[in-house]
């Protein structure tokens, strides 16, 4: 593939990402040898015009046990990978296309692995290779039927005419040159491009191409002409009839004498365009479902979530309120010890100090009256350090008083300390 390698790079020059385009097409064509890059312009259904990269050729397609060449398209955007190329089914002379749920009557194709095009799980090798499958379930082309046929037989209504001599194709719409008009009065619609975003195509920043149709011509390597594709899977057979039939008729492509287009015609062609319009409307109302059940199972998460919250408070209040009432009713029962006690020593007129502090076990008693003497000994030796300074003792009479005192004193904070840790209680400061 090194002689496509400068031409890529020169096609590739006003692209977005040339370089991860580049190495895309030559991994495709290195594996489709019969895909050849070029680059023509591309008219939109706005009469806008781009230069793009085109991959033309065949790809081989085993349809009812036999292998067909089947020719294709692949537009190159400029805004590859991250948006999808379009692909078209490009018959010869002697083919005619065979619209289904793949391919329409223009010979655009539209599938799934198309709308849901992301970056980097999707390139163009596993496009072509999509293509090959879906196409060996449901052939897009058919053989013309031999025999006398008009020279430029009239397209169907929303179908461009495909003339015999590929190199004088007229222009799709959208360009300079007048093909040969529709009967009836029927203009050829516009066929809808790819959703945008619809299946979760990555945006990127880059807008989204209008629905269009390629301006270039045929290349002279079609089957049909002098030349034919290369001969790369021998002898072809030759590509599958038409197998559709409407009210007994005969193929649904063929003409009258007159070259007038018949009944049967308009009405295949009216249901395929209900059928896609059908299809249009069911995506978009499947979408909007989806929407909103996204919405509506983000609610359903955000309720059940409040909810366990909201149980979880609930709880812990029935809890704290349990404890309150646990608290007021050991609330009630001291406020009645205390009107007791009150009670009690409003009716004892001689009540003694030391029969009024009354303790729980000996322990606090021992601790009560160790700290009463204790307190009794300081108040001792601030009146002696009273008397000296007044000389109304001596001091030898002071040192000696206040010796025996200090080492009661220092006996009695012992036993104090020692109580209050027997008890539980924290040391004195």
């Amino acid at each position: 593939m090194a002689q496509y390698d400068a031409a890529l790079r020169q096609y590739l020059s006003k692209y977005k990402h040339p370089n991860e385009t580049k190495a895309d097409i030559l991994k495709t064509i290195n594996q489709y040898r019969d895909l050849r890059p070029s680059i023509d312009p591309f008219v939109f259904n706005d009469g806008t015009e781009r230069q793009l990269v085109q991959l033309e050729g065949t790809i081989p397609v085993n349809y009812k046990g036999n292998t067909y060449n089947i020719p294709i398209s692949i537009w190159v955007i400029d805004t590859h990978p991250y948006n999808p190329p379009m692909v078209f089914v490009k018959p010869t002379s002697t083919m005619q296309i065979k619209s289904g749920r793949y391919v329409d009557t223009n010979g655009k194709v539209d599938m799934l692995y198309i709308r849901e095009w992301r970056h980097p799980t999707s390139d163009l090798l596993s496009l072509v290779q999509v293509l090959a499958l879906v196409f060996g379930e449901e052939c897009p082309v058919f053989s013309r039927a031999s025999g006398p046929r008009p020279q430029q037989p009239l397209p169907y209504p929303g179908q461009p005419p495909y003339p015999n001599n590929p190199s004088s194709m007229p222009p799709y719409p959208g360009t300079t040159g007048v093909g040969p008009g529709y009967p009836g009065g029927y203009s050829a619609p516009g066929y809808p491009g790819y959703p945008n975003n619809q299946a979760g195509y990555p945006a990127a920043g880059y807008p989204s191409y209008p629905p269009q149709y390629p301006a270039s011509s045929y290349p002279s390597g079609y089957p049909g002409q002098s030349g034919g594709y290369p001969p790369q899977f021998g002898t072809q057979p030759p590509y599958p009839p038409n197998s559709i039939t409407t009210d007994g008729a005969s193929d649904m492509s063929r003409l009258t004498q007159g070259g007038t287009v018949t009944e049967a015609d308009l009405r295949a062609s009216l249901l395929s365009a209900v059928e896609d319009k059908m299809k249009r409307r069911l995506r978009e109302t499947f979408a909007q479902a989806q929407a909103e059940m996204d919405v509506l199972k983000k609610t359903q998460k955000d309720l059940t979530t409040g909810k366990e919250r909201i149980e979880i408070i609930i709880t812990e209040l029935e809890k704290e309120k349990a404890d309150i009432e646990k608290n007021i009713e050991l609330l009630r029962e001291k406020d009645n010890e205390v009107k007791e006690a009150i009670q009690k020593m409003e009716s004892n007129q001689n009540l003694s100090i030391d029969d009024a502090v009354v303790t729980t076990t000996p322990l606090y008693r021992q601790l009560v009256d160790a700290f009463a003497e204790e307190q009794a000994i300081e108040d001792a030796i601030y009146y002696l350090g009273e008397a000296l300074r007044k000389n109304v003792i001596e001091l030898e009479s002071f040192l000696k008083r206040v010796r025996e005192l200090s080492r009661k004193q220092f006996m009695l904070r012992a036993t104090i300390q020692k109580c209050r840790e027997k008890a539980g209680l924290p040391p004195l400061a």
